[in-house]
Order: structure tokens, then C-alpha cells, then sequence
């Protein structure tokens, strides 16, 4: 069973109507023993990126674990703690926050309902029923990095994000660091347009740093990134995907994707809640869990070199013998 909501407004209405309706038959989700999961979301479930990777981990969810789901999209600031206390109150038993912008609210709506548990994709803050999850962002980025940091000519590479928190530093950090192990003659150029969503300017920004010599662009953004793909295609430069493997949206650009599988992730915190075992702890995945955290795939123009080069580095990765800086 899924609960969709496109915005907080249309979330209130059913919340009211719902609590009319109450009935002690014909009862669904964790009255009839099943769990029930919700999901507030940052943007839209189609941006082939961050909120799609949460909306098919829900799907994963109803339909392997046979849970009631429901998610909101669009959540702005100043509606988080609305939108997931709503949902609280409606009896769901598990929260995904998708976004490390959520870290304040959840951690604020966490303590209200001591009875559900609560996941900040990409928070910091933990608590009794309250957990983050992210993957290790600085592992899987300075692959991507490294790919680069072999693949440019021109020594400049670029990252367009929306915001400044720490899952986003890490991924830069890491996207940077794995360039200069890579070339150290790389200068990194980043810039936060304040937007995840807006095409024009994500593809304003790809523009400005590629008039600057940047020929890999990385685009660290919801739907905002059909515009970072827009600009390397329009100048014919390469790209570097993020969250899902994206070479299908520019075959000719795409060198491969820092691949971060929320997905998985999520199902696998499900999993978790449902056997009892949710322990409100942080929650990191990294390149040991290939499923979750990898390189996706490479254009035929990534010579089998640089890909025989990334797989000794993945193993400096995971033995901490290379870490972030």
C-alpha cells in the first residue's frame, strides 16, 4: 500500500480526513502487523538522483517486505518538522528525513515521538530513536575524483552543488582529494548555487566554471543536474554522475557516476526495524558494500588503465590506509 502527498497541503488535508475516518475495522499498516514507512523528501521522486534513490528504497520496501508506504515531496525548511511530525502522529513506525538539511528537525521531532523510530539520510545527530545514514561520501567521491584527475586536460575540474553541510564537504573533499592523488597539478573549482532543483541554474553554474577551463564537471544536485548535463554536452566536456549511474544521460560525456545506492541503504534500515534491531547510532557504508557504494559504469573512453588504477585505490580505501584530509 503507498501514500503519496506532492506537498505539505495536500498532507495536512489527508492527515484531517484520516483522523475522521478512524475506525476500529478495515484498519491497514501496523494495526493488521504490518510496518509502516514514510519518507519526507527534498525534491521530486523523478530527478534520477537523491530523492529517486529514497523513493525506489520505499518501493523496495512495499514490495519485498509487504510494508504500507507513503512519502511527501517538495518538503521545504520551514514545513520538515510539520511533515514528519504528521506522520508520526498517523502511527508510522519508521521516518526517513532524506537530507542532511533535516538534521535540526528531526532530531527536534525525534524527541517529541519517543515511540518512532527516525532516520536523517545524511544527519549527524543520533539519539534513543534516532539514527543517521549515509554512505561514506569521501570513500566512493575520491574514485570519481580520481577518474577526473586522469581524465581532464586541461588540470581544472568543477563541482556544482546546492548546499553546504557536512555530507556535501565530505563528497567535495573527497571528489578533490581523489583528483590530486590522481594529477596533483588539479585545481578544483566548487560552487553552491543554494537550489537542488533549478535547471538554470545548475547549468549556469556548469557554464561559468567551464568558461574557466573546467573540463569535468560534477554535479552534486537533485533535479537541478539535467542542467550541469546540459552545459557538458552543449560544450562537449565530461561529467561525473552522482547518486545513480547516469552515463545513459550523456553517453558521449559521462566518464562514470559516484554511485551512493540510498536504496539499498534504506531497505537494509527496514530490514533492521522490523527484526527489532534499530539501534540509534550513525550509520556509514562504504566501499565494502559494493552494492551500496561504487563507481558506476564507465564510458568505452576511460582506458582500462585508469580503471585497473581506481581498483588498487579502492583497496588503499577501504583499509584506511588513504583518508580524508
Amino acid at each position: 500500500v503507498m501514500i503519496r502527498y506532492r506537498d505539505v497541503r495536500a498532507c495536512m488535508i489527508v492527515a484531517f480526513i484520516a483522523f475522521f475516518a478512524m475506525a476500529p475495522i478495515g484498519s491497514t499498516g501496523a494495526a493488521a502487523g504490518k510496518l509502516k514507512v514514510a519518507a519526507a523528501l527534498p525534491g521530486i521522486i523523478t530527478d534520477k538522483a537523491w530523492n529517486q534513490s529514497a523513493y525506489e528504497g520505499l518501493k523496495m520496501i512495499e514490495k519485498q517486505m509487504g510494508a504500507q508506504i507513503a512519502y511527501t515531496e517538495r518538503v521545504a525548511q520551514p514545513d520538515q518538522a510539520e511533515v514528519l511530525s504528521d506522520y508520526a502522529r498517523r502511527g508510522f513506525d519508521l521516518i526517513f528525513a532524506h537530507g542532511g538539511e533535516f538534521d535540526a528537525a528531526g532530531k527536534q521531532v525525534a524527541a517529541k515521538f519517543p515511540k518512532t523510530k527516525f532516520v536523517i539520510d545524511n544527519g549527524t545527530n543520533t539519539g534513543p530513536n534516532l539514527a543517521d545514514l549515509q554512505i561514506n561520501h569521501f570513500q566512493v567521491a575520491f574514485l570519481g575524483g580520481f577518474v577526473a584527475g586522469k581524465m581532464t586536460k586541461t588540470d581544472r575540474i568543477a563541482v556544482v552543488a546546492a548546499e553546504k553541510f557536512k555530507a556535501i564537504e565530505d563528497l567535495i573533499a573527497g571528489y578533490s582529494q581523489g583528483a590530486k592523488y590522481a594529477n596533483p597539478r588539479v585545481e578544483v573549482f566548487v560552487t553552491f548555487t543554494g537550489d537542488w532543483d533549478n535547471v538554470g541554474k545548475g547549468k549556469e553554474a556548469a557554464l561559468a566554471h567551464i568558461a574557466k577551463g573546467a573540463d569535468v564537471v560534477m554535479p552534486i544536485l537533485d533535479h537541478a543536474l539535467v542542467g550541469v548535463v546540459d552545459a557538458i554536452k552543449e560544450k562537449n566536456v565530461y561529467g561525473v554522475g552522482y547518486v545513480a549511474d547516469q552515463l545513459d544521460l550523456a553517453p558521449k560525456n559521462i566518464l562514470t557516476s559516484v554511485m551512493e545506492n540510498m536504496s539499498v541503504a534504506i531497505f537494509r534500515m527496514a530490514k533492521s526495524v522490523d527484526a527489532g534491531k534499530f539501534e540509534g547510532k550513525n550509520n556509514v557504508i562504504g566501499l565494502e558494500a559494493p552494492q551500496v557504494a561504487r563507481l558506476g559504469t564507465y564510458n568505452s573512453i576511460v582506458p582500462q588503465d585508469i580503471r585497473r588504477q581506481v581498483e588498487d585505490v579502492k583497496k588503499l580505501l577501504i583499509s584506511k590506509t588513504i583518508v580524508q584530509k
